[in-house]
Order: C-alpha cells, then structure tokens, then sequence
C-alpha cells in the first residue's frame, strides 16, 4: 500500500445498513486544494461518526448500561474535539 493508501475494516452494530470498508488511494496530494478537499470530505465523514456514537450512547444507556455510555459519551467528546480543530483548520485553509 502508499503512504496514502489505508483500508479500515471493522464491525458495527447499527439500526440501519452502513457498509463500512473504506478504501482510500489518494495519489499525490501535491497542492493545498488536494489537501484541503481530502480534509474537508474526512471532517464530513467523522462528523456522521460523531453523530453515530450519540445514538449508541443513547441506546447503551436505555439498556441500562450507564458506566459504558458514559465511555461512549466521553469518546464522542474526543470525535468532536477532532472535528472542531479540523474545522479550524479548514476555515484557515480556504480564505
């Protein structure tokens, strides 16, 4: 594989269908308009992840599963921390 070559392939357990295997060859990224376009579509892909980890949070904790929603909600604030400083970044990048 290239250095921007990656597959992520991992299991989830979601309400609905969600085909999850990724596979990105980006080839060069040679200017800042690659750079930022990629960067743009992985903050838009991580915010639907963000969105996912809310409702299982929500589903752990209905089960009565507190201690581990908790984690879940924890982690979602790390997606969102992620999220906002690629935002930022983004912001910077397209003026």
């Amino acid at each position: 594989m290239s250095e921007h070559e990656h597959v992520h392939e991992h299991e989830h357990n979601h309400d609905h269908e969600h085909d999850h295997h990724h596979h990105h060859d980006h080839g060069p990224m040679e200017n800042k308009e690659q750079v930022t376009a990629l960067l743009d579509y992985m903050y838009k892909h991580n915010r639907s992840h963000e969105d996912e980890l809310v409702k299982m949070a929500e589903k752990l904790k209905s089960l009565g599963h507190e201690a581990e929603s908790a984690k879940v909600s924890e982690a979602k604030s790390c997606f969102a921390k992620g999220n906002e400083l690629l935002s930022e970044a983004l912001s910077q990048l397209k003026l």
